[in-house]
């Protein structure tokens, strides 16, 4: 049976495109693993200097640090030392869990965390070798620079870049 001159055959709309799945590099990844890694690393590091910050005022553990070349200024100071310290390490295990989420997300603001942390390293490592002045420290100085320096080469790559700033 014919259909009515004014009727036309129906074509079923169609589904809108796929948007193109973004791929995380490789890189990322391992950069992500390696964040967490730290992360847990560092978090341990704060919990175990809190131990030992809860552990200042013994006179065991006074008297062990005593034996050797430690002022005295430090060990009036020693709680708030290992305190400190262990707020700093739990800091910055966060922030490197943190940063890992936005690696394995590609969230922008991880990439920039990633770089500002990347030349706050190198910066750092220059003065200490800077201040340190050792021969020995100025000889590891390339081997200590090399894997940030790596890091922010490959951040700056544009397929990685990319994959943060789509």
């Amino acid at each position: 049976m014919p259909l009515h001159p004014l009727l036309t055959e129906y074509y079923p709309p169609q589904p809108y495109p796929v948007p193109p799945v973004r791929q995380r590099p490789t890189g990322v990844t391992l950069l992500a693993i390696l964040n967490i890694l730290i992360g847990v690393l560092m978090l341990l590091g704060a919990l175990a200097l809190f131990l030992a910050m809860s552990m200042a005022g013994d006179p065991a553990f006074q008297e062990a640090l005593a034996t050797s070349d430690v002022p005295e200024w430090f060990m009036d100071q020693l709680s708030l030392i290992l305190g400190m310290m262990g707020i700093l390490l739990s800091i910055f295990g966060v922030l490197a869990l943190v940063v890992s989420y936005g690696f394995l997300n590609g969230k922008g603001w991880s990439w920039y965390l990633a770089v500002i942390y990347g030349f706050l390293t190198i910066g750092m490592t220059v003065i200490s070798t800077v201040l340190a002045g050792g021969l020995i420290d100025f000889l590891t100085l390339g081997i200590s620079i090399i894997i940030p320096v790596l890091i922010m080469v490959y951040l700056f790559q544009p397929n990685v870049k990319a994959w943060f700033l789509v």
